[in-house]
């Protein structure tokens, strides 16, 4: 019964992984679906800036996937209205029909406070995913950064920044590595014990970073030393280098926006 019992979760893990993987990459469709037709609508005026959310749905998925993949798409939908502050939904009468629709918000002028300070930062996450206990103290992050974008010798060490200050409660981390020629913008993270691991990827799985999502995985002990053999001897706790929180105070000044116009 046991054997039974642990199969039949690492099953539930194994497909809720697959389906969360899914659902990430059908948000990053959804955008770039968006975001063309709105540069396609600064091009053609008599185009509609907004798109039907069903009609979204059949340009991405075929007809015989619309079942199978209808919790995906769902969750993806959720996901959009919590975290995603550039699309906006509505309500519009299409062929005399009430339609849910989404639009693209371009960045307006009362938005460069937000978008300035700073240009890296967190935005958001999707909470539903809980990880299964690690069993290993290291973790590989991805889509933390671009390597073609990135500008100077030291942008690495605001992506360093960033993730301590993201995991600004956890203690355990003792070891970062940024590797800086990956296409993926891969980031290694080693901490004192799986449970300090376990915290990380909770802070960070499911993350939006400077417009992307971020995705962790587990990865075991003796690949993360046969290639960052330094971290062998690391055992002290890393803090970010000041208290500003640089990364953070997007989602500060969003939050305290939302308060203020609730409150009012």
């Amino acid at each position: 019964m046991v054997c039974v019992v642990l199969r039949y979760m690492k099953y539930r893990w194994t497909k809720e992984e697959e389906e969360t993987r899914q659902m990430y990459d059908m948000v990053v469709k959804i955008i770039d679906v968006l975001r063309s037709h709105n540069e396609a609508c600064q091009e053609n005026k008599d185009l509609q800036p907004y798109m039907p959310i069903p009609h979204v749905r059949d340009s991405l998925i075929q007809p015989h996937d619309r079942k199978k993949m209808k919790k995906v798409w769902n969750r993806a939908v959720d996901f959009l209205a919590a975290n995603e502050s550039r699309v906006r939904t509505e309500t519009r009468r299409i062929g005399g029909a009430d339609f849910l629709v989404w639009r693209w918000i371009q960045p307006s002028a009362s938005c460069d406070k937000i978008l300035v300070i700073p240009s890296k930062v967190w935005q958001g996450q999707d909470r539903r995913n809980s990880p299964p206990n690690s069993l290993t103290p290291c973790l590989k992050i991805r889509n933390m950064f671009d390597p073609v974008m990135e500008i100077g010798d030291q942008w690495h060490l605001a992506i360093q920044e960033a993730i301590l200050e993201k995991c600004s409660d956890n203690d355990g981390i003792v070891h970062i590595a940024v590797d800086k020629n990956s296409r993926e913008g891969c980031v290694y993270v080693k901490c004192l014990s799986p449970e300090y691991a376990g915290k990380a990827f909770k802070a960070l799985h499911g993350s939006w970073f400077d417009g992307k999502l971020v995705t962790v995985k587990y990865l075991r002990l003796d690949r993360y030393h046969h290639r960052f053999p330094q971290a062998l001897t690391s055992n002290t706790p890393l803090k970010p280098s000041n208290k500003h929180m640089n990364s953070m105070s997007h989602l500060r000044l969003r939050t305290g926006l939302t308060n203020s116009q609730g409150s009012s």
